[in-house]
């Protein structure tokens, strides 16, 4: 995978796990129906489809997941509303330390090896070079746990510097 290509999205839980959890929802809801006095066949017809989407629920990838995708070549109101949709991302993760360090960073630091590997032949940012390269400010940015995400006009600068 390289920074260009987009990441895949995974599902929250294999398929097994999620089956097990479509049974498990689907065996509640026909418990449940037969408690309050519902027949048997409509408890069957009801409690299929719950179990469908029970494995549905499961298997799907995870609300807060992006797929980080090239901007496309040309400009449309599809770029500006790629461009509003990073904004504001980028805006929650210098809210969100959290987010930074699992979605931003590690992306940040994908680029930014990429960039090394590319022009300077450096191909691990533990390489003295690579923190030379840089600079401590971005080197730190892309390493460090404890970094947070700096004003969006400073990265902008270290990442034009890049």
């Amino acid at each position: 995978m390289t920074a260009e290509d987009p990441e895949p999205m995974r599902p929250l839980l294999g398929m097994g796990a999620a089956v097990g959890i479509g049974v498990v929802v689907g065996v509640a809801t026909a418990f449940t129906l037969v408690r309050v006095g519902a027949p048997l066949h409509w408890t069957v017809v009801v409690a299929v489809p719950v179990v469908a989407l029970g494995v549905l629920a499961a298997r799907l990838p995870r609300a807060t997941d992006i797929v980080w995708a090239a901007p496309p070549s040309l400009f449309s109101t599809a770029t500006s509303g790629h461009a509003s949709t990073l904004a504001s991302r980028l805006a929650e993760a210098a809210i969100d330390h959290d987010r930074f360090t699992v979605r931003v960073q590690p992306r940040l630091r994908r680029l930014v090896e990429a960039r090394l590997r590319r022009r300077h032949g450096v191909h691990d940012l533990a390489d003295p070079r690579a923190r030379a390269l840089l600079g401590p400010e971005l080197h730190r940015l892309v390493t460090d746990p404890a970094a947070t995400l700096p004003e969006p006009t400073r990265l902008a600068e270290l990442l034009e510097n890049l």
